[in-house]
């Protein structure tokens, strides 16, 4: 038995309530409490926290898709299995900076929204672990309510920058500001791209979750802000793999186009709760291209099984565009964007006209 202060208690729990650990009704009166901080933490407690952290993410991330078979480039060849199969476990190894222990100190002392007591670090200071940490936990602020303020924690470093949170969440970013955009640096490379593979059916999930519910939305520019959310976070995120060719990682978007984009796909499936009686003609396209935001950049994945046609067996890349090029044929792929297109063509106003 650990003998633990009442602040301290109170972090842990917060912590293995963003590990899924503890149920929200335990947790979320904490967010919404305000408790001073000792001037440093027991070493009983930093031993609990340091624990909970080793195992809670790894097993996260394993429970939530590590576990899959799946291929995945390795040395730009494809290599299958589980992901510590896939990868070498001494290279899955997660690092905690002071900052996850900063972060921990700062939500249990202060409300989300809270700027003063002041917790805003550099993004590029964060390690993997810290950033991964940060995820689990914008999962877990976004069933506390609003006023609390996590959409305003939304608003500045480090989540302003942290890809991953954008890539599951860009309904979450609508009102970022103008300037910042996501950064995907620690995802797409080493141990941020291991983790990117084991979110994979995650991410399938929410993109499906995201499209799904714009049939519901009715205000034309809460529409146009959602679809500006997509837009960024996926012009970078696409930009990013296709620079350093690492196309698998985004074969979530084919996966949840696969699901999306049925015999019977329609257009009233991402317009049909929109109000749009007095819009004019141009805010009408804005509102429609925003709607079909995800639809559009299906394109250029299109483009990617191109080039991955187009590949030699000689040439540099061959075994990655082969592997591109297996998925987007057991995901018929080119029906899909055919499916988006005569979508994306229906809800043009000027056709309509």
């Amino acid at each position: 038995m650990q003998n633990v202060s009442r602040f301290e208690a109170s972090l842990l729990r917060l912590l293995y309530y963003f590990l899924q650990r503890e149920p929200v009704e335990r947790a979320l009166p904490l967010v919404e409490a305000r408790c001073q901080p000792p001037p440093c933490l027991s070493r009983p407690a930093v031993r609990l926290v340091q624990d909970a952290l080793a195992k809670g993410c790894v097993y996260l991330l394993a429970q939530r898709g590590g576990w899959r078979d799946e291929r995945h480039l390795r040395e730009d060849k494809p290599r299958g299995g589980r992901l510590w199969e896939r990868t070498a476990p001494e290279k899955l190894g997660l690092a905690f900076s002071r900052q996850s222990m900063a972060f921990l100190v700062w939500i249990t002392s202060a409300r989300p929204g809270d700027k003063e007591p002041y917790w805003q670090p550099n993004h590029d200071d964060l390690t993997h672990g810290d950033l991964v940490l940060l995820f689990f936990a914008h999962e877990g602020l976004r069933r506390a309510v609003e006023t609390l303020g996590a959409p305003d924690l939304r608003k500045r470093p480090p989540y302003l920058y942290h890809g991953l949170c954008w890539l599951a969440y860009p309904e979450d970013f609508t009102h970022a500001p103008a300037e910042a955009a996501p950064r995907f640096a620690p995802w797409t490379n080493g141990l941020g791209a291991c983790m990117l593979e084991a979110l994979q059916s995650e991410l399938v999930q929410r993109w499906i979750r995201v499209e799904s519910d714009k049939e519901q939305i009715t205000d034309p520019v809460a529409m146009r802000a959602l679809g500006q959310s997509q837009d960024r976070v996926l012009g970078v995120f696409l930009d990013a793999v296709e620079k350093i060719e690492r196309r698998d990682l985004a074969r979530f978007l084919l996966r949840a186009a696969a699901h999306l984009l049925g015999p019977n796909a329609h257009p009233g499936m991402w317009t049909g709760g929109l109000q749009m009686g007095g819009q004019r003609l141009a805010d009408r396209a804005a509102t429609y291209q925003a709607a079909v935001s995800f639809l559009r950049h299906l394109d250029r994945l299109q483009t990617w099984a191109r080039w991955a046609r187009s590949c030699g067996y000689y040439d540099e890349g061959y075994q990655a565009a082969q592997l591109w090029l297996a998925d987007w044929e057991q995901y018929q792929g080119d029906t899909l964007v055919a499916r988006a297109q005569g979508i994306i063509r229906n809800l043009d106003p000027m056709r309509q006209a």
